[in-house]
């Protein structure tokens, strides 16, 4: 078994994130972090943590009749270009519903209106808004993970609640000792 198929099967087991690298030029993905929900034989999903929109979470919630519990200038966050209207959001994993999914201590998904009614008017703080999801067909993400444009992370509670999205890139190569100035650019450049 070659060290990527040992990586990939362990990454599989033991979901984290995803860190995009300089190469890869999908503009959906650049310099994304992606917090991985499911990856197994039929696929693979996640929800890119630090690509913020310029939509107020407050205005989302007001929506609904809710108080937004979290920073006034919180944005919702792009999680991905599939589904793009859905609603997304990850919250302390104290709350549980019945679609809620553990990601990692700490971390839970969900999708429900009665999550968001819940989350809000108990003033959870840890908890982010996104819209649409990242996915991959069986074998795609594999396939982009052996050509180097992935490098696997792992997943945390302070790493998904308090890293803000425009440090998240830079945090998450750090902890696996890598410096984005050593990370070469597809067109050659040092970052």
């Amino acid at each position: 078994m070659t060290d990527i198929t040992s990586k990939i099967k362990d990454f599989q087991a033991h979901p984290g994130v995803l860190i995009a690298m300089p190469q890869l030029d999908d503009p959906n993905f650049q310099r994304a972090v992606v917090l991985m929900l499911e990856h197994n034989e039929e696929g693979a999903l996640g929800l890119i943590l630090n690509h913020p929109i310029d939509h107020p979470c407050a205005q989302v919630t007001e929506s609904f009749s809710l108080p937004w519990p979290g920073p006034p200038d919180a944005r919702l966050r792009r999680g991905g270009p599939v589904e793009a209207a859905s609603l997304w959001m990850l919250h302390h994993d104290r709350h549980q519903f019945t679609e809620t999914r553990p990601v990692v201590p700490g971390v839970a998904v969900s999708r429900s209106r009665d999550a968001l009614r819940t989350l809000c008017t108990a003033l959870e703080t840890d908890l982010h808004l996104l819209v649409g999801y990242s996915g991959w067909a069986p074998g795609q993400l594999e396939q982009e993970m052996a050509s180097g444009t992935w490098i696997l992370g792992r997943a945390t509670a302070e790493l998904v609640f308090s890293v803000a999205p425009e440090d998240l890139w830079t945090h998450a190569l750090a902890e696996l000792g890598i410096h984005p100035a050593h990370l070469v650019e597809s067109s050659g450049d040092v970052q």
